[in-house]
């Protein structure tokens, strides 16, 4: 996937950080690893599960022809492995795609299953050796592209698979006592195969994390404000609506709340409007800062104009996050020469808390909210007002 315009995205984005960052060993920062691992394994799931199908299906011809082909009492012992290990084991991959509690694990699952298959295959090989039956060791080959490019493991994993692997083919060949002239043949042929591999599987895994590098600033070009790094409106109103229907279904509180910049339009024309963004920056960091559990969150509605919901909590408890937002705002100590309020930047803050009820929705809350920012400013800005909808508000200071 190509990058989209980076002057574009905020430079908040953990995504856009990574990117500038580089990530050549294959490894993201620790608080967007685990996001990348889960989308590796979405993007590769489907894949996986006709791999190992197709793989199975393989399986069985080799069954088929090993039947017609071998003699006992090489053919017992070769069919004992495919169908005892080999089979079962690729099966239990297969059923493992589509448990969703086993999908955080499917790597390791992955792994073993390719090691234990690879090693399986040379076990055959073996077989064959020691019981004097001519048997292509291509196949081992075969089985080593398979878990590079088709069985979905990120490269490091299959990096480690296909070298153990291959050293497990060249012990056997060993204790076997195959020819030197031979055995250096073979293994140049399957130490070859694995450098293709791991420089195959490198640089798909790669262009993965590019792709899902690019789907995070994509998807912070359209959720997230640029200048801010918050929530934009839109994005604002998707979340606090399954927040509210949330707190509906378990009736619990929710605090909807409205800030305003106080007298920004004189902070604009006073000191630029490049001070304007980097005031609006700082405070969306402090407002973001105490809204961090996973059913809150905050936006830039517009302007100078910051909206919030939080989750679940009491009257005092989200005054007092607010009373802090305030306070820490004014704490930033942005010079305001012009305000009427401070000689620093200020905010007026309201809220409307209120248990959701049925006949009620977001939008109304919304508007109580916004009602309870107008009262802030009537009663002199920097301050909090709290409303309900069963009465008239108090600021606090």
């Amino acid at each position: 996937m190509t990058l989209p315009r980076l002057a574009w995205a905020s430079e908040d984005s953990p995504y856009l950080r990574q990117h500038q960052q580089g990530f050549r060993w294959l490894r993201f920062a620790p608080s967007l690893e685990p996001a990348y691992r889960r989308y590796h394994a979405e993007v590769f799931l489907r894949r996986v599960r006709w791999a190992v199908m197709v793989a199975m299906v393989i399986g069985l011809l080799f069954v088929v022809m090993d039947a017609l082909s071998m003699p006992d009492p090489l053919r017992k012992q070769v069919l004992l492995v495919r169908m005892c290990a080999l089979q079962p084991t690729l099966l239990l991959v297969w059923v493992a795609t589509y448990q969703r509690a086993w999908r955080d694990h499917l790597q390791w699952i992955g792994a073993l299953a390719a090691l234990g298959c690879g090693l399986g295959v040379t076990a055959i090989i073996g077989l064959a050796r020691y019981h004097a039956y001519t048997l292509p060791y291509e196949g081992i080959i075969l089985g080593t592209v398979f878990f590079y490019f088709l069985a979905g493991l990120r490269a490091v994993t299959a990096v480690i698979c296909g070298w153990l692997v291959f050293l497990g083919y060249v012990l056997m060949e060993l204790s076997i006592g195959m020819a030197g002239e031979v055995l250096l043949s073979n293994a140049l042929f399957l130490a070859l195969a694995n450098v293709v591999g791991s420089v195959g599987s490198y640089s798909l895994e790669y262009a993965t994390r590019q792709s899902f590098l690019a789907h995070g600033i994509l998807q912070d070009l359209a959720e997230k404000d640029y200048l801010t790094g918050l929530f934009n409106r839109r994005a604002f109103t998707e979340c606090a609506e399954r927040s509210w229907k949330q707190a509906q279904r378990d009736q619990l509180p929710v605090g909807m709340v409205m800030m305003d910049v106080d007298f920004f339009k004189r902070y604009n024309d006073h000191y630029g409007h490049a001070a304007g963004d980097e005031a609006l920056r700082q405070i969306a960091r402090v407002i973001d800062t105490h809204a961090r559990r996973p059913l809150d969150c905050t936006a830039r509605y517009g302007g100078e104009e910051f909206v919030g919901l939080w989750y679940g909590l009491d009257e005092a408890q989200m005054l007092a996050i607010l009373q802090d937002i305030r306070q820490d705002t004014e704490a930033l100590g942005l010079s305001h020469a012009y305000s009427d309020t401070a000689s620093v930047v200020t905010l007026s803050i309201g809220m409307a808390y209120l248990t959701p009820q049925p006949q009620q929705c977001f939008a109304d809350a919304l508007q109580l909210a916004d009602a309870a920012l107008y009262q802030a400013k009537q009663q002199g800005h920097n301050c909090v007002v709290s409303r309900s909808f069963a009465d008239q508000g108090h600021a606090l200071r």
